[in-house]
C-alpha cells in the first residue's frame, strides 16, 4: 500500500518538476506558454498536492512562481538589514518568540533573529517605497505568523524575504493595515458565507452570540498558520497560493463544518471553537472548492476582493 503511494508521488514529482522546467524555458518565449504552465500547474496542485517529502525542493519553486516573484537581489535586501532595528522593533520582538511556539521541527529550523532581521527588513522596505506605494505599510499583529511559512520553507533569508513581501504587497495588502481592515473584512463574509451554505449552523452560533468576529480572528488573521500541524499549513497555503487568499475564508468555514455536530450539540461551542481541531489539508480544501459553487456570484466576487480591494466612501 505505502510503496504504490510513494510510487504515486515520485511520479507526481516527476510531472511537476516538468511543468517547473516547461515554465523556466517559457519565460524567455511568449508568456502564453507560460499561463498554461500556471494551469497545468494550479490544476496539479489541487489534484495531487506538492510531493515535498520526494522532493523537497517543489514548494519553494513552485511558490515563487505562484507569487510571480523573480527579482531577487541580494545587495537591496542586505542594505536593509545594515540598517538596524527598525522604530517598531519592540513591537515585533514582543511577538516573534512565541511564533509557531509549540512547533518544534519550526523551532529547530527557523530562529527567533531570522523572523525579527525579516520583519525590520520589510519595514525599512515599506519606509523607502511609501512614496510610490497606494498603501504604506509598517509591522502589525500577525505578520510574524503569515512571515513563518516563507521562512520554513525558503532555502534562504534573502528568498523568504522576497517571498513575503510580495505576498504581503500584492495578496493581502489589506489584511496587514493599522486597522486589519481586511480581516475584518473576511470575518464579515465568513459569517454571510456560512449563512447561505449551512443556515442552522450560523443560526445556532448567532443565539449564541457567536460571529465569526469572536471564534474565527486567528485562522482568519493568518490565513490558517496558527491551526497546527505545520505540513498541514503549508498543504493548505499550497492551495492558497495558487488559487487565492481569499478561499481562507472558506478553509475556516470547511473546519466548522468537519465539527459540525459537536458544534451543534454543545451547550457551550465556544470552548470548541476557542481552539480548532489540527488542521486536516485534504478534506478541508475538498470542502472549501465544493462551497464555492453554492455562494451567489456577487458575494463570491466580494470574496475574491476583500484582502486588496481598497474600498473608497
Amino acid at each position: 500500500m505505502s510503496s504504490s503511494r510513494d510510487q504515486a508521488a515520485a511520479a507526481a514529482a516527476h510531472s511537476f518538476n516538468k511543468i517547473l522546467n516547461q515554465h523556466k524555458s517559457s519565460k524567455s518565449r511568449r508568456s502564453g506558454d507560460g499561463d498554461e504552465g500556471l494551469k497545468k500547474l494550479r490544476r496539479m496542485i489541487l489534484v495531487e498536492g506538492i510531493p515535498s517529502k520526494i522532493d523537497s525542493t517543489l514548494r519553494p519553486r513552485i511558490w515563487k512562481i505562484l507569487l510571480r516573484v523573480d527579482d531577487i537581489s541580494a545587495e537591496t535586501f542586505l542594505q536593509y538589514v545594515s540598517r538596524g532595528p527598525c522604530e517598531v522593533r519592540e513591537k515585533i520582538r514582543n511577538d516573534t518568540f512565541r511564533t509557531l511556539a509549540t512547533d518544534r521541527g519550526f523551532k529547530e529550523r527557523v530562529r527567533e533573529d531570522m523572523l525579527v532581521r525579516l520583519l525590520d527588513a520589510f519595514v525599512w522596505r515599506s519606509h523607502d517605497r511609501q512614496e510610490t506605494q497606494q498603501l504604506g505599510f509598517t509591522y502589525v499583529q500577525g505578520m510574524n505568523v503569515l512571515a513563518a511559512p516563507f521562512l520554513y520553507t525558503m532555502p534562504s533569508e534573502l528568498e523568504a524575504f522576497f517571498c513575503f513581501a510580495k505576498f504581503i504587497e500584492e495578496s493581502c495588502p489589506l489584511y496587514v493595515q493599522p486597522t486589519l481592515e481586511g480581516v475584518h473584512r473576511g470575518l464579515k463574509l465568513l459569517d454571510r458565507c456560512l449563512k447561505i451554505v449551512d443556515p442552522e449552523l450560523f443560526n445556532c452560533l448567532r443565539m449564541k452570540n457567536l460571529s465569526a468576529e469572536i471564534y474565527a480572528f486567528p485562522s482568519v488573521l493568518t490565513l490558517c498558520a496558527c491551526t497546527p500541524p505545520l505540513d498541514q499549513v503549508l498543504m493548505l497555503w499550497d492551495f492558497l497560493l495558487a488559487f487565492g487568499v481569499h478561499l481562507n475564508v472558506l478553509c475556516v468555514i470547511a473546519q466548522l463544518l468537519l465539527i459540525r455536530e459537536e458544534v451543534m450539540s454543545c451547550p457551550s461551542p465556544m470552548r470548541l471553537l476557542r481552539t480548532f481541531p489540527p488542521l486536516e489539508a485534504i478534506p478541508v480544501i475538498g470542502i472549501a472548492v465544493t462551497l464555492v459553487r453554492d455562494l451567489p456570484a456577487e458575494l463570491y466576487d466580494e470574496l475574491v476582493r476583500h484582502p486588496y480591494a481598497i474600498q473608497y466612501a
